[in-house]
């Protein structure tokens, strides 16, 4: 830059002194006036052709959640410099612009100019994603320099959250449909004086526990019915969520992956409060890394340990077998026997893979929920909505044929129709919430 800067310099002060001679020797006073000329065009070059500073700054979030809009603006001072400056602001993945342009276009004069410019953002997607950069492109006005690509890099990244249902207890009937474990092996304390229900009699209760006025009541069954107490040891819960590529059928931004994942964070958030422990597993390989899975335990740290390892959860095909649940699934099933719910949406490609879990879980006598995402009217937003039907009654009747043999609970939901709400009262019924 300055060899080529140097020549034009050199090149015009040939041009003024062969100006000066020839206004000497013809003794012209026009001629002779015009050897200033080139200098002061050498003056405003200098001054105008001046290096470019900048200085930049910029409001830009660091977190936020699935279909927030938040409105980012970026200031920058321009110093010296004669010229036009194009800038491209910062934007990331899984984003649009609805409000403004992250694209501008002002001219540099002769003062310092300030230039503030914004526009608004909504998240579509959740994950964590990187900044781009702040691009200026400097062209001066003249052109005697060469343009410059100006980077100015962001300093951090963005995590975007997935939208968390808040689901009450009282949306929830007192009394589940499903029977749940007596207790556990290992991890449930004793009982407290906090009354959880009514059951009928098994042998080996405690006959303080049978209620008598409920036992005359049900007097026509013959059979006992006992209180059921709340117990110190916390309840155990696993999510296990499918990453299967029929996950993710639909867009990017709505497919039965992500319905999966808002309902496991809601589940999560709902089941913490009611004191249980509460674990997570991908159903992805064999041989899982520490962050891809959740131990079950309890806290807002077992939360916030679940949403970053969904943050992460992407669909991709599985090629090796499926050997086991694992050596750390394995024990807690043997030893706590918690209730399993596997987000899932059911297709010939992977209706033996969630048999075949199934069956595992059968063996530690874990009965599982198994939720069946329908993509089907997901699709249909996208392609033909006449095939949403068809393949919903083609679909509902293999998978009921297939899994009847199993003992999982089979539940159908479709995202699009149904609410999570909705869907979540369902679901605690069968899954015992």
């Amino acid at each position: 830059m300055n060899s080529i800067w140097n020549k034009q310099i050199l090149i015009l002060s040939i041009v003024s002194a062969f100006i000066a001679v020839a206004g000497i020797i013809s003794t012209q006073k026009a001629i002779f006036g015009s050897l200033f000329m080139p200098v002061i065009f050498i003056f405003l070059l200098s001054y105008m052709e001046r290096d470019l500073k900048l200085d930049i700054d910029y409001d830009i979030p660091k977190f936020l959640k699935v279909g927030d809009e938040y409105k980012i603006w970026v200031k920058i001072s321009a110093k010296k410099g004669f010229g036009m400056l194009n800038m491209k602001l910062p934007t990331f993945p899984e984003m649009n612009i609805v409000d403004g342009t992250n694209v501008h276009l002002f001219f540099k004069g002769f003062r310092e100019r300030e230039k503030t410019v914004d526009y608004t953002i909504v998240t579509t997607r959740r994950g964590i994603f990187n900044w781009t950069d702040i691009l200026i492109e400097y062209q001066p006005v003249i052109g005697y320099k060469r343009k410059k690509l100006l980077k100015f890099p962001v300093d951090h990244n963005i995590e975007v959250d997935p939208q968390v249902k808040m689901l009450k207890k009282s949306q929830f009937q007192l009394k589940s449909n499903r029977v749940k474990p007596r207790n556990s092996v290992t991890r449930t304390g004793p009982p407290t004086h906090e009354f959880e229900s009514i059951r009928e009699y098994v042998p080996g209760d405690p006959f303080k526990t049978i209620n008598w006025k409920s036992s005359a009541k049900t007097s026509y069954k013959e059979n006992l019915m006992v209180n059921v107490y709340e117990r110190e040891g916390l309840k155990n819960f696993i999510f296990y969520v499918d990453v299967s590529p029929f996950m993710s059928r639909g867009s990017s931004v709505e497919n039965p992956l992500e319905y999966a994942i808002t309902l496991v964070l809601s589940g999560s958030k709902y089941l913490l409060s009611k004191n249980y422990n509460v674990g997570f597993w991908p159903i992805k390989l064999n041989h899982l890394k520490r962050n891809e899975y959740v131990l079950p335990s309890s806290g807002m740290d077992t939360f916030n340990q679940i949403r970053l390892s969904l943050l992460l959860l992407e669909s991709k095909w599985v090629t090796e077998k499926f050997n086991g649940l694992g050596s750390s699934l394995t024990r807690i099933m043997m030893e706590t026997r918690p209730s399993v719910m596997i987000m899932t949406s059911l297709e010939r490609g992977n209706l033996s893979r969630i048999e075949t879990i199934a069956s595992h879980l059968s063996r530690f006598k874990v009965i599982p929920t198994i939720v069946d995402i329908r993509a089907e009217s997901i699709a249909a937003k996208f392609t033909d909505p006449r095939l949403s039907k068809v393949f919903s009654v083609k679909n509902y009747n293999l998978t009921k044929n297939r899994l009847s043999s199993t003992s999982g609970r089979l539940i159908q939901w479709d995202p699009v129709n149904e609410t999570l709400g909705r869907a979540a009262y369902r679901l605690a019924m069968e899954a015992g919430w």
